[in-house]
């Protein structure tokens, strides 16, 4: 890594190490420059809440559908006023490959992974998903 240090006058010593600081749904992200590696030991990941919910969401909707307490997606979200586009997109996570779930509920999911990123159509065959999403 291109780290530069400089001798300041009174004991001060200045450490410039160039990164990029970039958004990502909602987060600040610190991108290290090209070639460079992070040496420090990672903390344990943490599951990203907005997906977690999204993800039970998704199944909590499916089970009512599946039990016949709801007729169909407008049933439910004509009852439960919600948007109808907004809950067949919720619904459509359950269509996720089951590592791409795992990875979530585990918090191991690509950083840049969003649930905007989720809601957008998407591959239905599981391995073109774990690409489509930057898991391979």
């Amino acid at each position: 890594m291109d780290a530069r240090i400089k001798m300041m006058e009174g004991n001060v010593i200045s450490v410039r190490v160039p990164i990029k600081i970039k958004r990502y749904g909602g987060k600040k992200l610190i991108l290290l420059p090209e070639g460079a590696h992070m040496t420090a030991p990672q903390e344990a990941s943490k599951p990203d809440e907005t997906l977690v919910r999204a993800l039970a969401k998704a199944y909590y909707w499916q089970n009512l559908i599946d039990t016949g307490r709801y007729k169909s997606i407008d049933d439910m979200s004509r009852q439960r006023q919600i948007n109808s586009s907004y809950m067949s997109r919720i619904l459509r996570l359950n269509q996720l490959a089951p590592q791409i779930k795992k990875a979530i509920l585990d918090g191991t999911q690509p950083r840049q992974l969003s649930l905007q990123d989720m809601q957008t159509p998407f591959p239905d065959i599981w391995d073109e998903q774990l690409k489509h999403f930057g898991f391979a």
